[in-house]
């Protein structure tokens, strides 16, 4: 019992384990993430009243992303195309651990933005959207409270 419950810690102190990881992947079960599954990884940080979230696309076309900022969260879409051919490319794969298809985040930002403010770069694969945060307006009104 005690073994199962700290086999992930031992795997990972295993010199044999750790060099086996790296030559065959990430394929323990657990890593809950394959070391060559293509996926949008993203930051999400606040500078200067802005938010900022940062995607990495690695080889997919600025143009093939597409990119929705709400209020409350930012909607991401891309697709990397695989360069095989309809009818095969001709080779004889040992390996192969690039991965192609659509990836979609939703990010929810931690306060309230504002849309009309986002901007977008993109360049050596990482995507960066900036968007200002919603001003919050301090004006109030006391009430008074009165009784019936």
């Amino acid at each position: 019992m005690a073994r199962e419950r700290f086999y992930p810690m031992m795997r990972m102190m295993d010199p044999e384990s750790i060099l086996d990881t790296f030559t065959r992947g990430f394929s323990d079960p657990f890593f809950t993430e394959n070391f060559a599954d293509f996926g949008a990884k993203t930051d999400l940080y606040r500078k200067d009243g802005k938010i900022y979230a940062e995607a990495e696309l690695p080889g997919i076309d600025p143009s093939d992303v597409e990119l929705h900022v709400y209020g409350d969260r930012l909607t991401l879409s891309a697709e990397k195309k695989s360069e095989t051919k309809e009818g095969g490319d001709g080779k004889s794969y040992f390996r192969s651990e690039r991965r192609y298809g659509k990836v979609e985040r939703v990010i929810s930002f931690p306060v309230e933005a504002d849309p009309e403010s986002a901007k977008a770069s993109f360049k050596n694969g990482l995507l960066t959207v900036e968007v200002a945060e919603k001003s919050q307006d301090k004006a109030h009104k006391k009430v008074e409270i009165t009784s019936d």
